[in-house]
């Protein structure tokens, strides 16, 4: 295929001057949220760091956009004080935004600049300046371990806090902030943490590319202090094997002012040792999909009193004959986007938080097609029957509970034993109306799936409080079990679904969710050793067969499991209720579920000869499905 000239993607690099300061004993801790508007609507893209005390921030967080030049691409910078570590951005104090185009920032060249306002304040709020760069994409890794020797003294009482900073060179001579380190406290011969940064980020995949280390003195109270720079490039750093180049080991700081002040008799301000400065190839999430790693979704559907009664248009779980409710908008748009990595078509489905005939108490994980032996479902069709089947049979009860879910997804995960050339990774969608009753068994066995090739995805639905939710999604505070054992890696993402909207939601949502989980799945692979496998020569998705229809838990008649009578099928039910079968509320014995005989089917059972199955023979027996 050849190279497309017309597709591109932009990498925004976003700082600010003057901000207002809104603390009263310090200065505001400004972060930058971007969004794009998407359809009239306005969708967050991404938010940058925190910089603590400071009205002239400089973001190492960038963001990356498509560049549509037949598109208008309109996008916000919005600048926060942030007080708290919540996700809310309502719980922030607002400092200002601006509104612009991402052609406005393209055509400005060197840097675009734009005040900081608040709708009906016409204070001064401060300036943003944004720098666009086209993105080269590099599959490349450096790592980095970085030590200092006999930095100059800053501090008057102590020696200096010394972190480094890494800039990129830009093609009118500026640089940009890529990295930024911890601070290390009273030292003048630190050794920072070893890291790692992309070649993209680094140096746009340029190895020839200006690179600016430079060295701070901190102060709690003031603006930092210049120990000095240096300035090389990622090859001179690791070297050229094939023009014979050895790896520069050490670079001397250079801080102007003191060294215009002593002439000849300065030397340097220290210098920076790299230890290690090593270029790594990185196999990326299409190369594992090439060859062969198979991508498995899991959903669990909430079913606890508080979503309403499904008759009434306010329940969440209301079968609307035009619009899908927010639960099947869920399934619809992650199912939809997940499904053709999965090349058998088969998604383990759950529910929880109801009362599953003939048993009286609250089930917090049953199977959606009745099948205890065996939750798999055919396509996001047979997902979205089943959940509508189960609806008409179980009754809504409580309380939330999640760690029954995930057990029963990490027993799904450890049944598909990984290896080197059987790579499979699986996908747990938990959608659910409220705030969950057993927090700290969830985070147990959150941490246990973090060592699996497992990601968790949470849509909360409705208007409730999801404030702990964010907990399980750890961005910034990993997970610790009852142990004391810490996630080995972020697994969980949690989005309230109604912050997308109706016109963008199917989109925005799958977008939001779905985000992490390549970096999820590369980074597990990496952790186990596994590279990808040689590019298959067969697509997979042509091998098997589909089942009897979407609720089939089995293979087709033809392919019966250990050579027995093939597992039954459901047949189709409506969406609806018949106004003859009341439904079943959270409490109270007087309302019955309804009818297990005459034309009603009954709730199949996963043993037990009592309840029969329908007939998958015969002319009753519902038709083979085309076209899944």
């Amino acid at each position: 295929m050849a190279y497309d000239a017309t597709f591109s993607r932009v990498e925004l690099s976003v700082r600010c001057t003057d901000l207002v300061n809104l603390d009263r004993f310090s200065k505001s801790d400004p972060m930058c949220v971007l969004f794009s508007k998407r359809q009239g609507v306005w969708i967050e893209d991404g938010r940058t760091e925190v910089i603590r005390d400071n009205l002239n921030p400089k973001f190492v967080k960038t963001f990356v956009l498509p560049y549509h030049f037949e598109e208008e691409q309109p996008v916000r910078v919005a600048v926060y004080d942030i007080d708290s570590s919540s996700r809310d951005l309502k719980q922030h104090d607002f400092i200002g935004q601006a509104e612009f185009s991402v052609a406005n920032v393209i055509v400005a060249g060197k840097e675009f600049v734009m005040n900081l306002i608040k709708p009906g304040d016409s204070k001064l709020r401060g300036k943003v300046h944004v720098i666009a760069e086209e993105v080269e994409e590099s599959k490349t890794n450096i790592e980095f371990i970085i030590r200092g020797s006999h930095l100059d003294k800053k501090d008057f009482f102590g020696k200096s806090d010394p972190y480094v900073e890494i800039s990129r060179g830009l093609e009118d001579g500026s640089f940009i902030l890529v990295f930024r380190s911890e601070v290390i406290k009273n030292s003048l011969n630190p050794r920072w943490k070893p890291f790692t940064i992309s070649g993209q980020k680094l140096c746009n995949g340029d190895y020839d590319r200006p690179l600016k280390f430079t060295v701070w003195d901190w102060d709690k109270n003031d603006t930092p202090d210049l120990i000095g720079h240096a300035t090389s490039s990622l090859r001179a750093l690791v070297g050229d094997e094939k023009a014979g180049l050895e790896p520069i080991a050490a670079l001397e700081l250079i801080e102007p002012a003191i060294r215009a002040k002593k002439g000849r008799k300065y030397k340097n301000s220290g210098i920076l040792q790299f230890l290690k400065c090593k270029s790594i190839v990185v196999p990326t999430f299409v190369d594992y999909i090439r060859g062969g790693c198979a991508m498995s979704l899991m959903v669990a559907v909430d079913f606890t009193a508080s979503n309403g009664d499904p008759r009434l248009s306010s329940s969440l779980h209301y079968s609307h004959p035009y619009q899908p409710n927010e639960y099947v908008n869920a399934i619809q748009s992650v199912g939809t986007v997940l499904a053709p990595y999965d090349t058998d078509q088969r998604f383990p489905a759950w529910g929880f938080g109801a009362k599953v005939p003939p048993l009286s108490k609250t089930s917090h994980c049953f199977p959606l097609n009745g099948n205890e032996s065996d939750p798999e479902v055919y396509g996001v069709q047979g997902i979205l029957d089943a959940y509508m089947y189960s609806l008409r049979q179980i009754q809504l009860h409580g309380p939330t509970i999640f760690s029954q879910v995930l057990s029963s997804s990490i027993q799904q995960v450890r049944k598909n034993f990984i290896t080197q050339k059987n790579q499979q990774y699986h996908i747990l969608l938990i959608i659910t109306d409220g705030v969950i009753n057993d927090m700290q068994d969830a985070v147990d066995r959150i941490v246990e799936a973090s060592d699996l090739p497992l990601s968790i995805v949470i849509v909360g639905v409705g208007g409730a409080d999801f404030k702990m939710m964010h907990h399980l999604d750890a961005d910034d505070n990993p997970l610790r079990s009852r142990s004391g054992k810490l996630m080995s890696r972020d697994i969980v993402q949690f989005v309230p679904f109604r912050e997308f909207t109706s016109q963008a939601a199917a989109f925005s949502l799958a977008r939001e969710v779905l985000a992490e989980i390549p970096g999820q799945v590369t980074s597990f692979m990496k952790s186990k050793g596994f590279t990808p496998n040689p590019p298959r020569l067969q697509p997979s998705a042509t091998v098997g067969h589909p089942p009897q229809n979407h609720f089939s838990n089995g293979p087709p008649p033809h392919h019966s499991a250990q050579g027995q009578t093939p597992y039954p099928a459901f047949p189709q039910y409506p969406t609806s209720l018949p106004p003859t079968a009341p439904y079943p509320t959270a409490s109270g014995p007087s309302v019955p579920y309804p009818s297990t005989s005459g034309s009603t089917a009954p709730y199949p059972t996963a043993s037990g000869p009592s309840v029969p199955y329908p007939s998958t023979s015969g002319p009753t027996a519902p038709p083979y499905p085309t076209g899944h």
